[in-house]
């Protein structure tokens, strides 16, 4: 799979003397390079913007993605109803989210068995319209 940035005026996304692009190369599948994340895009999106501050500054750029999948993402941590219970759960069992498990490089962890590896965190707190602060969750101190 190749994810690169082109241009009308200009072509293929590269510094004037072709050493730095933005292109990203990779062979996806669980048992090759993984998968093109939402990580993925904003790490790429990121290059080619210093490559363009870098060596075209004097102009005005816009990004155009046609990848659907990254119009549903969200923050791990962030508030779903379709993952939060209906009753109030017990004080010792607080519900949690299950996310993929990134190592030290943001990269997906991966089983022995070649799947993703899971963790559980808990969802971001609530604002309420004061702007204060719902916490989802009891304390871990609580009665």
């Amino acid at each position: 799979m190749i994810a690169d940035f082109v241009s009308a005026e200009f072509g293929w996304l590269r510094s004037p003397d072709g050493t730095r692009s933005a292109r990203k190369v990779i062979k996806p599948g669980k048992n090759r390079e993984g998968y093109f994340t939402n990580k993925d895009i904003l790490r790429q999106a990121k290059n080619a913007m210093d490559i363009l501050d870098e060596f075209y500054p004097e102009y005005e750029h816009m990004f155009v993605y046609d990848n659907a999948t990254t119009y549903w993402k969200r923050a791990d941590d962030a508030l779903s109803a379709r993952k939060m219970p209906r009753n109030i759960s017990k004080p010792d069992a607080n519900w949690l989210v299950e996310v993929n498990q990134l190592n030290n490089d943001g990269n997906q962890v991966h089983t022995t068995a070649g799947k993703f590896a899971k963790k559980r965190i808990c969802m971001c707190d609530a604002t309420l319209p004061s702007g204060a602060p719902q916490p989802l969750y009891f304390p871990d101190d609580h009665p």
